[in-house]
């Protein structure tokens, strides 16, 4: 197929968006970064290298017109609403775009349990919705699976460690092992996809910058920042803490940001669900593989950043 030069970007201030950005200028890619229109005074100032787009994500006219002449368009927004990501998938395709990456990012799309689950509606919506555009257009796709973001999940307490508070709170046993990605390897892996457009077309690429269970992740911590004066509890109950979280989102009741993670984290902490990839696509897309020193040199990073 083609080669690829020209790139929209939609989600380009976020976490995996600016990580993105940053992977596809390094490699000399075209960047137009889509952005809300109107833009607001607190809007994030974008390199000069890309060119910025104000559009109506509202409007198939507004995205389709703004995507015309572009190779390839990478969704990383991320918000609950399925209707956007399904509009600018719908009008990649009218434009003529020839690769879409959807906001994806996490655990396998492939896996039936995974979009049973609420918290992965928008992903599901999406993966369905580029595989029938793909089926009946020259639109092709690429979903990155990457595990869960490692310096995130540090630094926002999500991986189960707070720690500035020193608590430790385990997910099941804690015992199952996860593929783990930093931001900046998404990013690079991302861009990397559209190096490649034959060997990633129309799949799920799999990318990881580490393999390790919780409890591992643990050990890493306690050695960096000290093994005295944690506070550890254990959430035994898993699938129970999901099954509840799931009745609220279905109910209406006390919705939260946890009512979704704990999702997420169910998964992370069931082997059925999360698990090392059975086919890895690491080295193809230039994500070298950590060792436990370099992701103890990042949890010190993280932990003096907090």
């Amino acid at each position: 197929m083609p080669s690829i030069k020209n790139v929209a970007l939609a989600g380009a201030s976020g976490n995996v968006g600016s990580q993105v950005l940053n992977a596809l200028l390094a490699q000399s890619f075209t960047v137009t970064i889509l952005t809300r229109k109107p833009a607001t005074a607190t809007a994030t100032p974008f390199p000069a290298a890309a060119t910025v787009k104000q559009v109506d994500f509202t409007s198939p006219a507004s995205l389709t017109a703004a995507l015309a002449g572009q190779d390839a368009v990478i969704d990383t927004t991320f918000s609950p609403e399925i209707d956007t990501p399904l509009r600018l998938i719908d009008a990649a395709a009218a434009a003529g775009v020839s690769r879409f990456i959807t906001s994806d990012f996490g655990l396998d799309p492939t896996n039936p349990g995974i979009h049973a689950l609420p918290v992965f509606a928008r992903k599901k919506a999406a993966y369905e919705a580029v595989q029938r555009h793909a089926a009946a257009s020259t639109l092709t796709y690429t979903v990155v699976a990457c595990g869960v973001f490692l310096d995130w999940a540090l630094a926002s307490g999500f991986a189960g460690l707070d720690l500035t508070a020193r608590k430790i709170r385990i997910f099941g046993d804690g015992d199952n092992v996860v593929p783990w990605t930093t931001l900046a390897d998404v990013g690079r892996a991302t861009a990397a996809v559209l190096l490649h457009p034959q060997e990633t077309r129309n799949r799920v690429v799999y990318v990881h910058s580490v393999y390790l269970s919780q409890r591992e992740l643990v050990r890493v911590v306690k050695k960096v920042l000290g093994a005295e004066r944690w506070e550890e509890t254990r959430e035994r109950d898993m699938r129970g803490l999901m099954e509840e979280a799931v009745a609220d989102l279905r109910e209406g009741r006390g919705v939260t940001a946890a009512t979704f993670e704990v999702q997420i984290q169910y998964c992370v902490a069931t082997r059925e669900l999360a698990h090392p990839w059975e086919r890895d696509d690491s080295a193809l897309l230039g994500v070298r593989e950590w060792g436990v020193e370099e992701v103890e040199v990042l949890v010190g990073r993280v932990a003096r950043g907090l």
